[in-house]
């Protein structure tokens, strides 16, 4: 029993730490930080500072820089990179 219950715990572990991995990444490689739109299971104003990385949810996600309208969906281990203020 107690070797059962100890197994239950360490797939309860490894799934929670897979399930954390699978954030989507918002990428900035401007110099300069942008506002953004974020859409996940709910909306939300936001930034994103310059030359940095940041998880913004497990998805599906869609991203919208304000600024130049530019609009980019990622879902899973996904990864969005903004570039000139666009995404690519």
């Amino acid at each position: 029993m107690k070797r059962t219950i100890q197994c239950l715990l360490a797939v309860a572990g490894f799934a929670l730490c897979a399930s954390a991995s699978a954030q989507i990444k918002l990428v900035n490689k401007d110099s300069k930080a942008h506002d953004v739109l974020i859409k996940c299971s709910s909306s939300a104003d936001s930034s994103i500072a310059g030359s940095s990385t940041r998880d913004i949810g497990k998805g599906p996600c869609t991203v919208t820089v304000k600024s130049t309208k530019s609009s980019r969906s990622a879902s899973g281990k996904g990864e969005l990179t903004i570039k000139g203020g666009k995404f690519n």
